[in-house]
């Protein structure tokens, strides 16, 4: 059976208070991309209590921890499949 080679990767564009940060999830092999913006659309990281987690550890460590509430905007999801080994 042959494995799928590619890793399905999201990167969202987010906005907080007129500032932009940019994230990125790699949901590992084979994972399909409607799952992948489903999880940023309606899904757990769709949530402000998420969303400011990944700002925390991708690019603001100083980033407030939020609340649920729909404080941050996601401007943007692209989801791109990456050539890779398989797993």
């Amino acid at each position: 059976m042959k494995k799928n080679k590619k890793r399905t990767i999201a990167k969202v564009l987010l906005r907080y208070m007129e500032k932009e940060y940019t994230i990125e999830e790699d949901f590992g092999y084979g994972y399909p991309e409607e799952s992948a913006s489903f999880m940023f659309e309606e899904g757990n990281y769709s949530c402000d209590c998420n969303l400011s987690t990944f700002i925390q550890q991708q690019c603001d460590r100083a980033f407030p921890t939020l609340d649920c509430g729909e404080e941050i905007e996601i401007v943007d999801i692209e989801i791109i499949q990456k050539e890779g080994g398989s797993e």
